[in-house]
């Protein structure tokens, strides 16, 4: 159960937390009326894609399709709390989430335990577009069979200039 805010705390816009429980129970809830839910995440497991203190938004899944390389935020079954992780392989009608900074991946979920799609990231007040769009399956197979560090490396060997024309190229 969520405790009444103190009025202060709203107006001066402070920042509160809540348990994880509570999280999982705001966005079922949010989601379920088919608004966006966004909210700060924490932790480094989706490094360099998704950072701590970004913001996500994400959206019900009958607005947004669950597939191959998109963050998604679920419920993992084996520990019941809350993660959002890369789809990073189907099998049958379960899903093999991965955080893209993790060695191993969490767990697989039925599409049941998914909440919801993350279709927008926040840093510093910019959007981030790398890894939501068509490059996210890259990502996926590189995350799920170890490769996505050495990717990375060679990402960053590319001149500046070539690596914002190719990203352009990717999301248009």
């Amino acid at each position: 159960m969520l405790k009444e805010l103190e009025p202060d705390l709203c107006q001066n816009k402070q920042e509160f937390y809540i348990s994880g429980a509570a999280t999982i129970e705001l966005i079922q809830a949010a989601l379920a009326k088919g608004a966006l839910f966004r909210f700060k995440v924490k932790g480094f497991s989706m490094s360099p894609f998704l950072q701590d203190e970004d913001i996500v938004t994400l959206s019900p899944l009958w607005r947004s399709a669950v597939g191959l390389g998109k963050p998604v935020a679920c419920v993992c079954p084996a520990h019941k709390k809350l993660v959002v992780h890369r789809i990073v392989a189907r099998k049958r009608n379960r899903y093999l989430i991965k955080g893209d900074n993790c060695r191993q991946p969490d767990c697989l979920v039925d599409k049941e335990d998914i909440l919801a799609c993350v279709i927008n990231i926040e840093r510093k007040n910019k959007t981030v577009f790398f890894s939501l769009g068509p490059e996210r399956i890259i990502i996926a197979f590189l995350s799920r069979n170890g490769l996505l560090p050495t990717g990375l490396f060679l990402w960053r060997l590319i001149p500046k200039p070539l690596r914002r024309f190719i990203k352009c190229r990717i999301l248009s």
